[in-house]
């Protein structure tokens, strides 16, 4: 019988992935590196759980040597993936994950050929980060294949962050931007360009961050030039832009663990009503040499009840047998209709 780990399940994000694991016929085992909440939360699911450490070869081979995929939910991603990537490769194990990190993404693109080897597939990004502007600018660059630049941004409303990405996020702090100019990452200051962005429910303010599309859009569509924005208020941006004189500060090691007790005190992530009802627009745009351009707009679910309810779509897919071997993208294995299959996505604006 096809077996699914979800690893750090007990975290906010894997536990709405398990919640909808505990309605399925599937065998989940719950797993992660603390007894206490994996006994509790494996008595109010009704599923399997089995502690394993990230740093024991041991026991993540005894919890994947049986499994035909793990859905990779324990971040700061960028301090777990390799060995939860190396652990995949030695039982020949489906690597999937909910990441937004760049670090990540070129990593496991650089084992690429590891995965092949092993017959599986690896796939980062299999939630928010990044399916629906992954999906996006794969659909704008079917329609303009000369294309060489790619503007994507998106816009959350009435949700909110999660613990999780908000300890992600201070991990960052301190290091600037990227884009991708030339089909090189090129490192830039925080809040490197600026614009004001039609989202079809309201025009907003954006910023340039390095979100994970640098990296999968490119793998995704070749477009050598791309640049991500994020919706944002101006007070928000003017903090951003103030970070990069002050980036020195922001590395130091009791700022970052100030900083993180802060979040400790916040609520774990958006609550029901907040998952229920926001709402995220996402935007992008292609342009090739000669000046020609299109635009277009998808709307779809709150982030985080995005995430879940397309990991669990896409681990489906895979024990199904519908994966490909190696390193991919969401799209470049199920094409650019995979944000459709979510049944709340719908354009706010397709290109004619």
């Amino acid at each position: 019988m096809k077996k699914i780990v979800i690893y750090g399940s007990y975290g906010y994000t894997g536990n709405l992935i398990a919640e909808l694991a505990s309605k399925s016929d599937l065998t989940v085992v719950l797993s992660g590196r603390d007894d206490q909440k994996l006994t509790e939360q494996s008595a109010r699911l009704g599923l399997s759980y089995r502690k394993a450490s990230l740093d024991s070869k041991d026991e993540m081979d005894y919890l994947l040597s049986s499994a035909d995929a793990v859905i990779h939910c324990a971040g700061p991603f960028v301090r777990t993936w390799q060995q939860m990537a190396e652990a995949c490769i030695r039982n020949q194990c489906h690597y999937l994950d909910i990441t937004g990190e760049i670090v990540v993404f070129e990593s496991l693109k650089k084992m690429g050929s590891q995965f092949k080897e092993a017959g599986i597939m690896a796939m980062a990004g299999t939630g928010f980060d990044v399916v629906p502007t992954d999906c996006l600018a794969s659909y704008l660059s079917s329609r303009l294949p000369d294309a060489d630049k790619l503007e994507l941004a998106f816009m959350g409303l009435g949700g909110g962050v999660s613990r999780g990405t908000a300890r992600t996020m201070v991990e960052n702090i301190g290091e600037g931007g990227l884009i991708r100019k030339n089909g090189l990452l090129k490192k830039v200051p925080a809040a490197f360009r600026t614009k004001k962005i039609d989202f079809g429910k309201k025009e907003s303010s954006a910023v340039t961050i390095p979100w994970g599309d640098i990296s999968t859009a490119f793998t995704s569509t070749g477009i050598p030039d791309i640049k991500v924005y994020m919706s944002a208020p101006s007070k928000m941006i003017r903090s951003m832009k103030f970070s990069n004189y002050i980036r020195f500060l922001l590395k130091i090691g009791f700022v970052k663990k100030m900083l993180l007790k802060k979040i400790d005190q916040r609520p774990p992530g958006p609550d029901n009503h907040q998952r229920e009802q926001g709402r995220s627009y996402i935007w992008g745009r292609v342009e090739n040499e000669s000046g020609h351009h299109l635009e277009g707009v998808i709307e779809t679910c709150e982030g985080y009840r995005l995430t879940a309810e397309m990991a669990w779509n896409i681990v489906n897919k895979v024990v199904q047998g519908n994966f490909e071997s190696g390193y991919q993208t969401p799209s470049t294995v199920y094409g650019s209709e995979l944000i459709f299959e979510h049944p709340d996505t719908k354009w706010v604006r397709e290109p004619k």
